[in-house]
């Protein structure tokens, strides 16, 4: 062989050992870069699908309460309606009491006050029963209420209207209805 032969052979070798070294060099970038858009691509797999779940559970939470806030206001409703039923049934049941249980409660109501000149306001239906009655007390005879009866001395109205006194006991009354009802 001659020495260009050589030299050529040479530079092959070195060129081929360049070209080697090169493409290995080239394999190790490739995976680094391979490697590092992996990484991202995953790091932006995980930001989507964290923040996916977290609106997720933002979406169910507030189903949940508002599905909760609905059953509350639901079992609200029935309850009042209960307690409505309740109180329109002591309603219908003072209101038919007889003249006798009648005239024994204003008998009571005027024992209390203890006052002779009371006027009386009722119900119409009861008119007679009162008048009738050796009660001491005037009747009015004008003026007429739906239900149970108001005393009247000069400038103050003792109110016993069967309504009226249940409505204002309902408050009292309507939690303590509710626990004996649901026992």
């Amino acid at each position: 062989m001659s020495n260009i032969d050589n030299i050529t052979n040479k530079i092959q070798a070195e060129a081929e050992e360049k070209i080697a070294a090169i493409n290995a060099d080239k394999e190790v970038k490739l995976q680094a870069i391979r490697s590092e858009i992996i990484d991202q691509a995953n790091l932006e797999k995980n930001k989507i699908l964290s923040s996916a779940k977290s609106k997720a559970d933002n979406i169910f939470s507030r189903i949940s309460e508002n599905a909760e806030i609905r059953i509350r206001d639901q079992r609200l409703r029935e309850r009042q309606k209960l307690i409505d039923r309740v109180f329109d049934l002591a309603l219908d049941r003072l209101n038919s009491i007889s003249d006798e249980e009648f005239i024994g409660q204003v008998s009571k109501a005027l024992e209390s006050i203890g006052s002779d000149e009371l006027v009386i306001r009722l119900e119409k239906s009861r008119l007679e029963a009162v008048k009738n009655s050796n009660l001491k007390v005037k009747v009015d005879q004008e003026n007429f209420v739906e239900n149970g009866f108001v005393l009247i001395k000069e400038k103050m109205a003792y109110n016993f209207k069967y309504d009226d006194i249940l409505n204002d006991s309902r408050n009292e009354i309507g939690p303590e209805l509710i626990k004996f009802l649901l026992k």
